[in-house]
């Protein structure tokens, strides 16, 4: 597979939303072209594990001859792919070597729609302070019943809800807020 010339690249955010889609053969190139550059352990993981997802699914429909000359694992095991799944993966490649996974999204140039509107700037700026206001009076306020807790609470916190060891990227940020909530809404 040869190396895209435009200066596009996939990521690995890209190959794992892809995954998550159910999207396994967009997945897959993505991730064959990524280790073209990056020769790391997770990745090749990655790609065995699409690889064996791909090849064990079980709509997967082979060729009679093909049934009749391999069993399921050596079909596996020699990463045989049936017609069907072969063009998908390959077609998978073609786009993410062109670059033209975007080629659908089309852009519209941004208009400032309050370019002329002075009465519309005027009442956004008077809603956008009332925010700010609010926002202050909501931070002077502190609830006498709430607990301060402290860095090390917090800490705390993490650590019993995640091992030590636990990668970052693994983490959903979603997970640390819902910790941060879950603190703010405890008594002591």
């Amino acid at each position: 597979m040869k190396n895209n010339s435009s200066g596009w690249a996939p990521t690995i955010t890209l190959a794992k939303l892809f995954e998550e889609q159910n999207q396994f053969f967009d997945a897959l190139a993505a991730y064959e072209l990524i280790s073209q550059t990056d020769s790391s352990p997770e990745l090749k993981e990655s790609i065995e594990a699409l690889h064996l997802r791909i090849l064990s699914d079980p709509v997967s429909r082979y060729d009679a001859r093909i049934e009749q000359l391999f069993t399921p694992e050596e079909l596996a095991y020699l990463r045989i792919m049936d017609h069907q799944g072969f063009q998908n993966l390959a077609q998978a490649r073609e786009k993410l070597n062109e670059g033209s996974l975007g080629a659908e999204i089309f852009l519209d140039e941004e208009e400032d729609f309050l370019e002329d509107d002075e009465a519309a700037v005027d009442a956004l700026a008077l809603m956008l302070q009332e925010i700010e206001e609010q926002a202050q009076v909501k931070l002077a306020e502190v609830d006498p019943q709430c607990p301060q807790f402290t860095v090390k609470d917090l800490l705390i916190a993490f650590l019993g809800r995640f091992d030590k060891e636990s990668k970052l990227s693994e983490i959903r940020f979603s997970d640390l807020v819902a910790v941060i909530l879950e603190m703010q809404g405890r008594k002591e």
